[in-house]
């Protein structure tokens, strides 16, 4: 007879895909449906679990046959042993990992193993390898005295080997995890009941299987806008010395071809004047927005998306908004709450919300919160994609859209240099929409135009290209030459606040600032069409910001870099991330690479030394990579285009290459309607063929032009495609 704390318990058994084991652990009496709570899984029918076992006799091991599309997805072997209650998991003849639990406090222990362990969204101590610490997953208050995450806003416990197997500890949601020393555990926090427990057991020896099935068992992603990839400009101060800097810096935009697509707008009480009269009130402050409807109006008119600020959710929001037995007086419902957005959108029409704070809320209300705002936003537009950026998320809420970003960081080196691992663990296992505060949040004597620049181009390459922070006039392009000294601009400094303070003495003026930025900015819209497929590829499950380990498993040194990155499949990013550096060393593994800004070819089989540039961060494609890029852009269209977009597609030779690019209208549910285009690509390189052929239900028996550029080849050659 299994106990724990003396209490009988049972062990379940259901494999829920072809390559998860779900493990749950709970009172001889009751039920894995009924106990464990699914509002932080997929919206599906769970099945029951094909074994459940009140001890160990029997006939150990078990075959559990795996579920999904493959007929050949072949089965897990589970063996217990109920003298010290472990349970050994294979598939199909390989092991995966080995639960024991403890019979006196129901922790669960597991054997680290040889690997790198990767995961646990945001995390902290240890940024990219998780291994030798200890890892509170506690989701309540901030995480405090550390300069790179400064804000603990995405606790995952998804723990991912490079071995090839990954445990996601589903219920209780409190606990600790211990990757200290050879065995590891996961222990309840003392207010979570001891008998429970509920574990999902991957197999993943294929890199991209972790990560897959995290998402598709927590729930995959809705596609944002096409426009959310673009440029994100974000504002504290809208007022100063007078000047009001709304439609003045809007205008500059437009006026200096800076592409930008969202304004985002923070409110009143974080800023001395922002869009609303305060933090968590829905009232315009007429310093800043004398006219709203007029102004957000014409901010339209300029082909701006706009995103508002929004804070003070109530620490006990429950609901629906479709409720309809929801008192007018349950101020805390997600229906009244929503009210007060809905009354808002009609003055000001506003694409996106940008939901703030909520440290304090706990794992139901957050989820419910982003519930909130994606079928709140549908509820307003029923055919028009939502799009929301959250502070703080939990397994679960990848279903209802949106982004989070890394918490309200310093501007420093150091901080920027751990942003590269924790985009790549937060990618891994918390969403694949993910972000920084480019620059840094707070200001430290750190901030100068270089660190900026740098940050800029480290975030051109990441799912969201968006500038936000302290003081607000150095987040954006025009600020570093428009005053002469930080002296002229509200710091907007954070008592308190370990190292914040004023920007590096002399680091204004700047001219090298505005021409870099608007540089990638152009660079970031050329690549749109590749980003924007990279965004369909979540939909699989796989993430846009990608290990090195993802791609070359079997080089040792890859499996262990968290200092660059893939960005998608043919983009290897190195950012650079010290003061003042003339070189860079990159990792290259075995293979032809091209530098993606030259065009020059280089032998990879280990590191190289580059040249480290202000203007310059080092990107390599493989040889065969193909690079999807259109002309340029100062915005994405909210109108249903109705023809193809433009497109070039680039060549890097040296190897076959392979490449199918997804592309839709860019605002609508039509994805969800099988409308879409697919074009697949074919460079064969010893006969230097390149061949493509398409399928559309947007465009059906049209044919389309294609601009194709080989790399090292100076012509241009038109391809047609008939679809």
């Amino acid at each position: 007879m299994f106990t724990i704390g003396n209490e009988p318990v049972k062990v379940c058994l259901g494999a829920i895909s072809e390559n998860t084991l779900r493990v749950s652990i709970l009172p001889v009496g009751e039920s894995v449906a009924e106990v464990f709570s699914a509002i932080d899984l997929d919206e599906r029918d769970w099945d029951m679990p094909s074994i459940s076992l009140t001890g160990a006799e029997g006939a150990s091991p078990y075959m559990i046959g795996c579920t999904g599309d493959n007929p050949d997805s072949g089965f897990f072997e589970v063996d217990i042993d109920g003298n010290d209650f472990s349970i050994n998991i294979s598939k199909d003849g390989r092991h995966v990992s080995t639960l024991s639990i403890c019979e006196t406090t129901g922790a669960i222990y597991f054997p680290s193993g040889n690997g790198e362990l990767y995961g646990l969204g945001h995390g902290f101590a240890r940024h990219f390898n998780r291994k030798g610490e200890i890892y509170d997953l506690q989701t309540n208050g901030q995480v405090r005295g550390i300069v790179e995450n400064y804000s603990a806003t995405s606790p995952t416990p998804l723990v991912i080997s490079t071995e090839g197997w990954a445990l996601f500890f589903h219920q209780p949601w409190r606990g600790v995890l211990d990757l200290r020393g050879d065995v590891c555990s996961f222990e309840k926090k003392p207010m979570e009941p001891i008998a429970y427990a509920d574990i999902f057991v991957i197999d993943a020896i294929n890199p991209e299987d972790a990560a897959k099935e995290y998402y598709r068992f927590s729930g995959i992603p809705p596609l944002p806008p096409k426009y959310a990839f673009g440029y994100q400009q974000s504002y504290r101060t809208l007022v100063h010395n007078d000047v009001n800097y709304v439609m003045k810096t809007a205008r500059y935009m437009r006026d200096n071809d800076i592409p930008c697509d969202m304004l985002i707008y923070l409110g009143t009480g974080y800023c001395q004047y922002g869009w609303n009269v305060e933090n968590g009130v829905f009232d315009w402050n007429r310093d800043s927005f004398p006219e709203p409807v007029d102004m957000t109006r014409e901010l339209h008119d300029m082909n701006y998306k706009l995103c508002l600020h929004i804070t003070k959710c109530h620490t006990g929001l429950h609901g629906k908004i479709s409720d309809t037995a929801a008192s007018p007086l349950d101020y805390d419902h997600a229906k009244n709450y929503w009210a007060k957005h809905a009354k808002l959108y009609a003055q000001a029409k506003n694409e996106c919300w940008w939901p703030d704070d909520a440290d304090e809320v706990d794992m139901r209300a957050r989820l419910t919160r982003w519930r909130m705002y994606y079928e709140g936003s549908l509820s307003l537009n029923p055919d028009v994609r939502p799009f929301q950026m959250q502070r703080n998320t939990f397994p679960g809420a990848n279903k209802w859209g949106g982004a989070i970003w890394s918490g309200d960081i310093l501007s420093e080196w150091e901080t920027l240099k751990n942003q590269v691992p924790i985009g790549l663990n937060a990618s891994l296992s918390s969403t694949p929409y993910w972000g920084t505060d480019t620059g840094g949040f707070f200001s430290s004597n750190e901030f100068d135009g270089e660190l900026f620049i740098r940050w800029f181009q480290f975030s051109t390459f990441t799912p969201f290209l968006r500038c936000h922070g302290r003081p607000s006039f150095l987040h954006n392009l025009w600020g570093w030459t428009m005053f002469g000294s930080p002296d002229e601009i509200p710091l907007e400094a954070a008592p308190g606040v370990p190292r914040s303070a004023a920007p590096a003495a002399g680091a204004l003026p700047d001219d090298r600032v505005a021409p870099i930025c608007k540089k990638y900015i152009q660079k970031r819209y050329e690549l749109l069409p590749y980003i924007y497929n990279l965004a369909h590829e979540t939909r699989s499950g796989i993430p846009i910001m990608r290990p090195m380990w993802y791609k070359y498993p079997g080089d040792e040194t890859a499996r262990g870099l968290g200092d660059q990155y893939l960005f998608g499949d043919s983009l290897i990013v190195a950012p650079i991330t010290a003061k003042g550096a003339k070189k860079w060393d990159v990792y290259l593994p075995e293979g032809d690479y091209y530098c993606f800004r030259t065009g020059d070819k280089i032998k990879g089989g280990g590191y190289i030394e580059v040249d480290a540039a202000l203007g310059d961060i080092p990107v390599y494609v493989p040889a065969g990579g193909l690079i999807a890029k259109t002309v340029p852009m100062q915005f994405v269209g909210t109108e249903k285009n109705g023809e193809f977009d433009p497109l070039i597609i680039e060549i890097y030779p040296g190897n076959d290459g392979s490449y199918a690019l997804y592309e839709d209208d860019g605002i609508s549910l039509g994805y969800l309607r099988d409308e879409y285009t697919i074009t697949r690509f074919a460079w064969d390189d010893k006969k230097r063929v390149f061949s493509a052929d398409g399928k559309s239900s947007m465009f059906p028996g049209r044919a389309r032009d294609i601009i194709v550029k080989i790399i090292s080849d100076s012509d241009e050659y038109i391809l047609t495609v008939n679809y």
